[in-house]
């Protein structure tokens, strides 16, 4: 049998889609992440074809590794990815993957047989510079893998050309000490079907209770049921509230969880302790109400 190509993945971003774009900005800046100012989407809507202005915005949390992004539809009566998400439901969608190249990465996942599109070129203004009195051109290779076979979320493998432009060193220092995206919580209705999908794009997991891991070259997935998410996350546990979506949570890096818990409760920012599903560490939990949409758990960067 041929030795398959490597593919090589890391946790790049994770995209929360929400209808009202300046209240997402106010709860996140409230929570204490240093937001990217607004900027317009564009691309092309066919593979290879011309670059065009989308209808929507957003704002991005910029971290030392990887990034959190706030999507919302600011024009309805433009082309945009965001529409048919909102309409399933506001909260976690997108899961990207940090590749070296596209074009690599396409063909590695054919060879996996993980149905995926041809690397889409897309792009976007930027603001840039410290005072935030600059505009750069932001551009991405994305390969969007199989909605229908890989449901469980708006995965993307992304290759970044302009790193320069969205890691900028003024965007990194947050309130709040965040470092880094360091996991996503998925909570599949088919938790059989999702573990194999899994296991051909990111090789093998390692269980912990209830909950499978699959580790990244930076960043990891946590499987486990909506049952099992919900007897372990203390911000999900109450099963009269809305159904657990397949991108349950996001887990996120600072420097210090003590200093965070400091600063939420100066806030006013009610949070829930917790330990982590492997048992290695403290976390905080901040519930989808004051964040938007979205389960929050954070850990201290090791």
């Amino acid at each position: 049998m041929p030795q398959l190509p490597q593919l090589p993945l890391s946790l790049d971003h994770t995209g929360l889609i929400i209808r009202d774009l300046e209240k997402a900005r106010v709860a996140f800046e409230t929570l204490g992440f240093r937001l990217s100012p607004r900027s317009m989407h564009a691309g092309s809507i066919t593979p290879g074809g011309p670059v065009v202005p989308w209808g929507s915005g957003n704002h991005c949390a910029m971290f030392k590794h990887g990034y959190f992004e706030l999507l919302g539809l600011v024009d309805p009566t433009l082309h945009s990815t965001a529409k048919h998400m909102i309409a399933r439901y506001e909260g976690l969608h997108i899961v990207a993957l940090d590749c070296v190249s596209a074009d690599a990465a396409y063909h590695a996942l054919q060879a996996r047989q993980i149905p995926a599109a041809a690397p889409a070129r897309l792009e976007r203004d930027a603001t840039f510079g410290p005072q935030d009195d600059q505009v750069r051109r932001a551009r991405f290779s994305n390969v969007y893998l199989d909605g229908e076979q890989y449901p469980e979320a708006r995965f993307i493998v992304i290759e970044h050309g302009t790193r320069d432009v969205l890691w900028q060193p003024h965007l990194l220092s947050h309130p709040n000490g965040a470092t880094g995206l360091a996991a996503m919580y998925f909570c599949p209705t088919d938790l059989p079907a999702t573990l194999a999908r899994f296991e051909r794009l990111a090789g093998a997991p390692t269980r912990h209770g209830p909950a499978w891991r699959f580790g990244l070259g930076r960043g990891a997935f946590w499987v486990l049921s909506p049952e099992d998410m919900r007897a372990t996350c203390p911000v999900l546990n109450d099963r009269g509230a809305d159904p657990i979506h397949r991108v349950a949570a996001a887990c996120i890096e600072v420097a210090s969880l003590a200093a965070l818990q400091d600063l939420l409760d100066a806030r006013g920012i009610r949070t829930f302790k917790a330990r982590t599903l492997d048992d290695s560490q403290d976390a905080l939990w901040v519930h989808p109400a004051q964040a938007s949409h979205a389960a929050l758990q954070f850990i201290e960067s090791k």
